[in-house]
This record gives structure tokens, sequence and C-alpha cells, in this order.
């Protein structure tokens, strides 16, 4: 910034106020902006003070112009200058001098019969047009200035890693989505998964990219219809359990898993209480654009992913290799452990629900309270054990759960076995 027109506070001196002919205070936004106050010199000065390290209560203490009497007017206290030559003007929430009022009024009207669309008229320029000046000399306060630098350094520092660290082609692995995950139905789109480690947790998020057929009729496509868009999709996930991608399964293997029992197979149905189940393919999540070819679709993805990863860049995005299948059964294991904890203690925890009479859901119903109560009753659960469990407290009372999960730890135990041996003993 121009650090040649810039001024401190000890130069507002008892003769730079007798100079001073409008005097405007800005409140901070809601928003965050810090506030401000402008002051106007006859000599074509204007004079800007910014309060992004300087309390705004402190602003009457700093700009004695703003000084206010006992008496309320309205929403506001009487300014003291109001009593020697000064006029408040509401809407601009300034005071000007009021010999150069009716100039000031002049040239408002002026302004807004140029545009009358101008909704906020801008109080420091019409003061400049009131003493006969176009074009006001700007000076800021040097403090702002150097804040401004400050700001502008670490942005440009920010920009620099953000530029070593963003998300490249490389990082997504987009595969193809069909119908109920089979293979062997035809393909409606593409995804691609981003998971990061955040707080002990895995967090992530999923593009979806859905093809739009042409149709012939309404609801009804040819076998070689077009593609006649690409829709992008996106969805975030908090908390994810379990495999780090979907279980496909053939036409042919979903025959021989239906054909053995009458019911869901036992290993397709605990992928169904995890977050990336089968039917969760068809969870898009919500809109963000539409084009016309598959290649805008997923360069829009990158560059959107870059702006809202959450933090997923090429530093902290976890590769889908085999350490995450070695987490993923030590994922299992830990479910095992959390549904035997809750085997064990399950009396406790209902007697912790009974007592606080609300539904174990997640929402301000009655969710965060009642973990604290089972927490409480239970000091040997641990806050992870209740959260692996918690959708499921109906569910686990089911002896074919059980029975699942017991197979579900043997199998993985097994796996981490067999791989700790290939490794020599590393995990």
């Amino acid at each position: 910034m121009d650090r040649d027109h810039t001024f401190d506070l000890p130069d507002l001196t008892e003769d730079f106020w007798k100079t001073v002919v409008f005097a405007q205070k800005e409140h901070p936004s809601g928003m965050g902006g810090p506030g401000c106050v402008w002051l106007v010199s006859e000599d074509g000065k204007v004079y800007f003070f910014g309060f992004e390290e300087t309390p705004f209560y402190k602003c009457d203490e700093l700009f004695p112009i703003f000084e206010t009497t006992d008496e309320r007017i309205g929403w506001h206290y009487k300014y003291k200058a109001e009593d020697h030559g000064w006029k408040y003007l509401e809407k601009e929430n300034a005071l000007i001098r009021e010999d150069i009022l009716d100039a000031y009024s002049k040239a408002a009207a002026e302004e807004k019969q140029t545009n009358e669309k101008f909704w906020y008229l801008y109080g420091p320029k019409l003061a400049g047009l009131a003493i006969g000046v176009d074009h006001l000399e700007r000076y800021d306060y040097i403090g702002s200035v150097l804040y401004m630098e400050k700001i502008e350094q670490e942005m440009a520092e920010h920009q620099k890693t953000w530029e070593k660290d963003k998300l490249t082609e490389n990082e997504f692995d987009w595969k193809p989505m069909h119908m109920n995950n089979i293979p062997d139905n035809p393909e409606m789109g593409v995804y691609a998964l981003l998971m990061r480690r955040d707080d002990e947790k895995i967090k992530g998020v999923k593009y979806s990219i859905l093809y739009q057929y042409e149709e012939s009729s309404p609801m009804l496509f040819d076998s070689d219809a077009e593609i006649e868009a690409y829709i992008l999709f996106c969805e975030d996930y908090d908390d994810i359990i379990g495999p780090w991608d979907y279980h496909s399964v053939s036409r042919q293997e979903c025959a021989e898993l239906y054909g053995k029992e009458n019911h869901f197979p036992p290993e397709l149905a605990y992928y169904d209480w995890i977050t990336f189940s089968d039917g969760d393919i068809h969870n898009f999540g919500r809109f963000l654009r539409t084009f016309q070819s598959l290649e805008e679709a997923k360069e829009y993805a990158m560059y959107y992913a870059n702006v809202n990863s959450g933090g997923i860049n090429r530093k902290t995005i976890l590769k889908q290799e085999e350490e995450s299948r070695m987490e993923d059964h030590a994922n299992r294991i830990a479910h095992y452990e959390a549904y035997q904890m809750y085997r064990k203690h399950y009396k406790e925890i209902l007697d912790a629900i009974s007592e606080e009479n609300c539904f174990p859901d997640s929402c301000s119903g009655g969710g965060v309270y009642l973990r604290d109560a089972i927490l409480k009753k239970v000091p040997e659960i641990t806050e992870e054990q209740l959260r692996m469990i918690w959708r499921e407290l109906p569910f686990v009372l089911e002896k074919r759960t059980q029975d699942w999960i017991e197979r579900e730890r043997q199998f993985s135990e097994k796996y981490i076995r067999e791989q700790r041996k290939e490794t020599e003993g590393v995990f």
C-alpha cells in the first residue's frame, strides 16, 4: 500500500480538528468488518482510520468530535458537536459542519438525479463536492496500512502453500458407477472419493458425475441412447467407518449368495450399516452443476475440491492402498469389541436411556445428553465405542448381528496375522 499518504493519531492535533468539515463512523459489521472512521478536511483531504487492531469502543476516545451528551435523540445520544456548529446526518451516521450543509444536500440531490438506483451515497465524496473538490486526496492510518501489508503477506504465503499442495488430476481416481453397484448393469456415471484423517476420524467427500441420457419419450430410453449432459454432485462424510469404497458384487455372485439363505447375506448386511454401503452409491449428495462434457465436469470437480475441500489436499489425502485395508480390518475388530461392551452393559445402557426419557438420536432432541448419561453410567465404555454402536443400538440386540460381527472379527484377525508375516512383523 501507499505509505506516502499516511497519518498517525498524533497528527490529529487541535489545529487539524479546526479544518475538519465532515466526520463519519461506520460500525463493525456482523460479517467481520472492523469498522472505520472517515474525516474530510477543508483543504481537500480525506482521512481513513480502520479499527483492525483497535477496539471500536475507543472511537469516541480517539476522535473527540464523537463525544456525546446524556441527551438521547431517537436511537442515539446527542453529540456535543451539535451545539457548536455541527449537524448530525442520521442516514450517513455522520457529523457535518453547518456552513457546508446546503452545498452537501445539493450535491446529494444531484447525485441521486444522476443515478436514481444508487441507494447509498458516499458521504466523504459528497463532502468533497460541497467544498468544491472533485477528487479528495486520501490519507490512511499507518496502523491500517501496516495491518493490510501483514495480511497481504500472509495471504501470499498461504497462496504459495495452496498452489504447492492443491489437488491435481492424479488424486482423483474416477471409477464407474453402476445401478445397484452391479458391474453387469449399464454404467450410470462415475465417482471419486477423497479422504483425510482428522481428530482420530476418517473424513471425506465423494464427487459423483451422473450421466443424463437422451429420452425418446418421458422415462423411455433407447439402449444406445446418447449422453446429453453430465451432472456433478458432492457428498461430505464426517466419519467414515468400514471399507473405503463400495463392494461391487456381480449378478452371479448375488445369485450364489441369495441361493444359500432366504434373507440378506450376512457379509453384505454388515456393510449395510457402514458408511459406504452398496446402496449409498445412489446417494449423490447435493447438486453442483451440469456440463456438456465429462472432461468439463471432472475439471470443475477438481476446482471445487481445491476451494471447498475441507482440508483435503495432496499433503493430507489418504491413499486407498494396502494400509487402508489393514485399517479397515482393524476397524472391524474395534467394532466387535464395541458390540461386546454393549452386550455386557446393555442393562445399564437401557437404564440410562430410560432415565433420560429421550430417543438415542444425534440431534438436539436428546442425543448429546443421552451419550453423556451413558458414559457416566457405564465408564467402561469409551466415547469412541459408543459412537460406533450409536446408530445401531436397537440392531445390536439381535443374535444374528452378534454372529456376523464374530465372523468379521475372526476373518480380520486372520488377515492381519497373515499380513504381519508377509511384512516381517511391520504393521
